[in-house]
């Protein structure tokens, strides 16, 4: 797997050390990835992987928010191509949400799973759903009004429904199309109520 070590410019290298950790993951899991073994695979230094990570916790974030900004322009993209309901949005943002998580693959719940021993994962989780009530909250402002604590907390419960339905599909207890539909009509129940 060792790249070249050509002159990259910063963020085409933090990609590219990115995706480097993400296939280490993948084909040996997150034990083997530190920042020294990213480095060698990566045929970089080590300086230039902690230069872009810090510490194994900072790359383990980095990988996490790499594909949670996935998700996130997946269904920014999709709301504004083809949302005109509150129906679509829904539709929208639930099949995204279970769809970045299958298409994430095993590494991402192992990536999750190596973090929750960090004393950075707290903060980074709330950082995230901080994030995703933002992007909801926006999505749903033309159909909905979602004001104040008590609306962040109706968003932050259809934040917790989605994981647990996606993380159900990824375990295969549910399929994808359950899951999309269960976590459509549990946020329209919620919701539809509130418009």
């Amino acid at each position: 797997m060792l790249v070249s070590a050509k002159r990259m410019p910063k963020e085409q290298r933090r990609i590219q050390l990115l995706e480097t950790a993400s296939a280490i993951v993948r084909s040996q899991g997150t034990d083997a990835l530190t920042l020294a073994y990213l480095a060698e695979q990566a045929g970089v230094t080590k300086p230039i992987a902690y230069e872009h990570f810090g510490t194994r916790a900072g790359l383990l974030i980095a990988l996490y928010r790499h594909y949670d900004a996935r998700q996130a322009q997946a269904a920014q993209a999709a709301i504004a191509a083809r949302a005109e309901t509150l129906e679509d949005v829904v539709a929208i943002v639930s099949a995204a949400y279970v769809d970045c998580v299958l298409s994430a693959g095993p590494e991402f719940g192992a990536i999750a799973a190596a973090l929750s021993a960090t004393e950075e994962m707290e903060d980074f989780r709330q950082t995230l759903r901080d994030g995703y009530v933002d992007l909801y909250r926006e999505a749903l402002s033309p159909f909905v009004d979602l004001p104040g604590p008590e609306g962040r907390a109706v968003l932050l419960g259809l934040i917790g429904a989605a994981d647990a339905l996606s993380q159900a599909a990824a375990a295969q207890r549910l399929s994808r199309t359950e899951a999309t539909i269960a976590l459509t009509q549990i946020m329209l129940g919620a919701l539809s109520r509130r418009g």
